[in-house]
């Protein structure tokens, strides 16, 4: 029996976020004929949905046609894309970043109320999405704000409005984007100026909700790596995703028929108990998680490498720096069904 909802067009797992007292609920899947799509949420339904190559990402209009993909193109997009964020690139994108990374986070003031999200997450994230993109450093926070409603529609993707604004706002973008791969164009600098922040502030934030966690790291910063791999899979980012089959397709037993529209819980995945111990309980020492945050298989993340530098970079000085530190407000949370996020975090460190 799954839960009445206020909005039948809108999911209503409200156990699918970070700031949910309950956990989520994992059933096996279904089909929800108020939101005309298949529902995914055991770990093991999401990673097949993953690596199937049937399915394809698509948006959450319910809308049944379906076009066939560029799979040409899409595999052409990945290899530029890969090859563009090699080990020397991120590395010397990591070189760049670190010396304003270490600026940043030795001027912030001792037990003194900070908002991590404002002082620290947001401009490191911008100056990181001038250098990849290219863009002129001076234009990166008039881009910022005009990506607002990009962000604001794949939090929300269910708000018609915000999805016209974002259309809109898109259009915009492009005309600053003339070079390097697709991925690391308009859509990157949307990521990265946007949802960086953002799965930085939700993985904060569960550093702030586990201070002995935080007080290891900083007593042993060279477990970060291994940290962020269980803070993406605790405190990950994207609640749903949404895949389209471009073929009939067998997942688990499941007959998905071509055109048929795919909703994966992702958040609900990664709490999944019959692949992780304990899964609501946050453990820096968890070792192969296989977290599903950033995808996987054929369309996993084609960003991921980027993002886990960025994440670690900007993440390790400050745990090394700050022995703790404490929220001194509570949490204003924002977004929808897409992915939530504090809107601020004021903290004292110390």
């Amino acid at each position: 029996m799954h839960a009445r909802r206020e909005d039948p067009l809108k999911p209503a797992w409200s156990g699918d976020r970070l700031d949910s007292r309950i956990a989520p609920e994992i059933e096996g899947p279904y089909y929800d004929e108020e939101l005309e799509a298949w529902v995914l949420s055991r770990y093991a339904d999401v990673l097949a949905a993953f690596r199937s190559s049937g399915l394809w990402p698509a948006g959450s209009s319910s809308k049944k046609s379906v076009e066939p993909p560029d799979e040409k193109g899409n595999l052409q997009m990945r290899a530029e894309t890969v090859e563009a964020l090699s080990p020397a690139q991120l590395r010397e994108w990591r070189e760049s970043l670190t010396p304003a990374v270490k600026e940043l986070t030795d001027g912030l003031p001792v037990e003194e109320t900070v908002d991590l999200v404002a002082s620290c997450a947001r401009p490191l994230c911008l100056a990181l999405a001038a250098m990849v993109t290219g863009i002129d450093p001076q234009d990166a926070e008039r881009l910022r704000k005009i990506a607002e409603p990009v962000s604001a529609s794949a939090a929300e993707p269910y708000d018609q409005t915000l999805r016209a604004d974002a259309k809109s706002a898109n259009v915009e973008l492009r005309g600053w984007f003339h070079s390097g791969p697709e991925p690391l164009r308009d859509s990157g600098f949307v990521a990265l100026s946007h949802t960086m922040p953002s799965l930085l502030a939700n993985a904060w934030h569960a550093l702030l909700q586990h201070p002995e966690a935080w007080k290891l790291l900083h007593e042993q910063p060279e477990l970060m790596e291994q940290a962020m791999e269980e803070l993406l899979r605790y405190a990950g980012v994207a609640r749903i995703l949404f895949r389209r089959a471009t073929e009939d397709v067998d997942l688990g037993g499941v007959a998905i028929q071509k055109g048929e529209r795919i909703v994966l819980r992702v958040f609900a995945a990664n709490r999944d108990p019959e692949r992780f111990a304990d899964p609501c309980r946050f453990d820096v020492m968890r070792r192969g998680t296989g977290q599903l945050a950033l995808g996987a298989g054929p369309h996993a993340c084609v960003g991921a490498s980027l993002i886990r530098m960025a994440a670690v970079t900007i993440t390790r000085p400050l745990v090394e720096r700050f022995a703790w530190a404490k929220l001194v407000e509570p949490v204003e949370w924002k977004g929808g069904a897409g992915f939530r996020t504090p809107r601020s975090l004021l903290v004292r460190l110390g």
